[in-house]
């Protein structure tokens, strides 16, 4: 079983299931005339001065969160469950308690407790701050308009620019679709794989997150990532972010500047992202 479970984390990214949250259509969005036609870059660049603006607001949220990890192959069927309650405080401080545990006790331990760990450590650093999403790290291309749950969207395909500091950085690097808001250029969703390959152990893996507003910020809403093992078997990873009853905002001039601080919310890679397919590799070893 711990041989099972280091594989289980080492897919590098959360990297999920392919999901369509509940409630949510898909479908190509009517031609909108009012939506100005822009770049990919162009994207890109606002979507980073606004998630700045954003972040700038962001004081304080807290919010219980249900992590939970499905495997099937070899060994059998397997399960483990955790909720946390999660805090953060500007600037860039997170603090996680776990609340309760089920399931295999060995999966919370060794993929579970670390990826909320690893959540906790990488908000405060700058690592994969330096690859994150940008004009400077990522090649777009502009895809066209959809609509997600009656949203207009601007649809961008995206990879690694090549000699890059994502590409450099391999952990954070991925390649996949990113869903832009038209209204005010937050990301809704991320659906993605990484760049490279986290580990031999691991055949394939994906991720898709997803983002909602709560007033005049966004925050993650749901991530499942799917973890294909290569020695037979799949893990499946969800996280709920919750219903975020205690969010607090305030001027944008009361907050740290995006230079001293990368929004931990709007990134499209979540941090937890990063560490939760190393600990499904390696506990499956």
């Amino acid at each position: 079983m711990r041989h099972l479970t280091r594989t289980l984390v080492l897919s590098g990214f959360l990297f999920g299931a392919t999901l369509v949250c509940p409630g949510r259509a898909l479908s190509q969005a009517p031609s909108a005339n009012d939506i100005p036609t822009l770049s990919a870059n162009d994207i890109m660049a606002r979507m980073l001065e606004k998630n700045a603006q954003r972040q700038a607001m962001l004081q304080h949220y807290a919010s219980d969160r249900t992590y939970m990890l499905k495997y099937s192959g070899t060994g059998g069927d397997h399960h483990a469950e955790m909720v946390v309650h999660a805090e953060y405080t500007a600037p860039g401080r997170k603090h996680f308690t776990v609340i309760s545990e089920s399931g295999s006790k060995v999966l919370c331990k060794e993929v579970l407790h670390k990826l909320v760990d690893g959540e906790e450590e990488t908000a405060s650093r700058s690592d994969w701050q330096r690859g994150m999403f940008s004009p400077e790290t990522y090649d777009a291309e502009l895809l066209g308009q959809e609509q997600l749950d009656g949203m207009n969207t601007w649809v961008l395909k995206v990879e690694p620019k090549a000699n890059g500091l994502a590409s450099k950085n391999g952990r954070v690097a991925y390649r996949g679709t990113v869903w832009v808001s038209t209204d005010d250029f937050a990301t809704v969703r991320v659906l993605g794989e990484p760049a490279k390959s986290p580990s031999w152990f691991i055949n394939r893996s994906k991720f898709d997150s997803w983002y909602m507003r709560r007033g005049e910020v966004w925050v993650p809403e749901k991530n499942v990532s799917t973890t294909h093992v290569r020695i037979g078997g799949e893990a499946t990873v969800t996280i709920d972010y919750g219903q975020y009853p205690v969010l607090a905002t305030g001027p944008v001039s009361a907050a740290v500047p995006l230079a001293e601080e990368v929004n931990p919310l709007q990134h499209p890679v979540p941090p937890n992202v990063l560490v939760q397919g190393k600990a499904i590799a390696s506990t499956l070893r």
